[in-house]
């Protein structure tokens, strides 16, 4: 993976290579931005221009490509480069702590190490405690790349120790680039990117029928939500609530749809208040299902309309 392979996100990608060609980079970064819109590949290609073992790898803010190390990293083994994903719905403090003896380790290429933290926000309290300290006094030569989708999701002190970087969702167009540079033939690209929202990790290797069906239903209970009588919401919560595993991709697809509207409603000249609210429900949303929340009365509250602050004090945890 290099910068050179990456669509879209040019702020983010101008910012660290300006960083890599200085010598100067953070040993901390935070990505965050939607599900699926390409962090994880772009922090892929800093890792390569920083482990690359060509000597001219940093100034040109670009691995080889050809190096041992390179071709390592291509086939997914090289031993400096560190991947931490959730096991199941969390990443717990132990598989935190084995990270960090990781990069205590001295580097087998390069001097330099790099750990890449997939869904951060996904860190239980302690583990999260036990990364700060990391951030704190990071080994030499380490680079954390800490991956959410939105800083809010993190605690206050681990942002703090991080330079945050906004990734936005792709345009129509580069969707399609991305999707065709996977292998999607033209007819699936176009109808995935269609359905995206700008985040084509969400859609690729998604059956095309399901990703338009799901499209479909969210918009279709945008346009009838505000006439949907009690019964028939409730049955639109326990539906969603049954299949957990579409779950993510069935509230992205109706975050896009309440977008879509909002646009449509933006040359209106009156705020499209109950949408705004809608969209600030999945967040929330979101949030409580990351910590555990019973599904069915989260989603019970969104399309009850009840998913404000008043629903979270009574319900959640603190």
């Amino acid at each position: 993976m290099s910068f050179s392979s990456i669509v879209g996100h040019e702020r983010p990608v101008r910012v660290l290579r300006r960083a890599l060609a200085s010598g100067r980079v953070p040993h901390a970064y935070l990505f965050w931005g939607p599900d699926g819109v390409g962090k994880e590949r772009v922090a892929g290609a800093a890792a390569g221009a920083l482990l690359c073992t060509d000597p001219g790898a940093l100034e040109r803010a670009e691995g080889c490509g050809a190096c041992p190390a390179c071709r390592k990293l291509d086939a997914g083994d090289h031993p400096d480069l560190h991947r931490l994903v959730p096991d199941g719905a969390s990443i717990p403090v132990d598989a935190v702590r084995r990270l960090q003896e990781a990069l205590a380790y001295r580097s087998f290429e390069r001097g330099r190490k790099v750990a890449i933290i997939r869904d951060g926000f996904r860190m239980t309290r302690e583990a999260a405690n036990a990364l700060l300290k990391t951030l704190e006094e990071p080994p030499g030569g380490t680079h954390i790349f800490l991956l959410a989708r939105h800083r809010s999701q993190l605690l206050p002190t681990l942002v703090s120790r991080c330079q945050s970087l906004r990734f936005d969702p792709l345009a129509h167009d580069q969707v399609l680039a991305v999707l065709r540079d996977l292998g999607a033939p033209p007819e699936q690209a176009a109808a995935l990117a269609g359905a995206s929202g700008g985040c084509p990790g969400v859609v690729w290797g998604e059956d095309p029928g399901v990703v338009l069906d799901r499209v479909q239903e969210a918009e279709d209970l945008v346009a009838r939500w505000d006439d949907l009588a009690a019964a028939e919401r409730f049955e639109w919560a326990g539906r969603w609530a049954g299949s957990r595993d579409d779950l993510a991709h069935r509230l992205d697809c109706l975050e896009h749809a309440l977008q879509r509207r909002m646009r449509r409603t933006a040359g209106t000249g009156r705020p499209d208040e109950r949408t705004l609210d809608r969209l600030d429900a999945i967040t929330r949303v979101r949030r409580w299902l990351d910590r555990n929340v019973n599904v069915q009365l989260a989603l019970d509250a969104l399309f009850l309309d009840a998913a404000g602050r008043e629903w979270e004090d009574l319900t959640c945890d603190p």
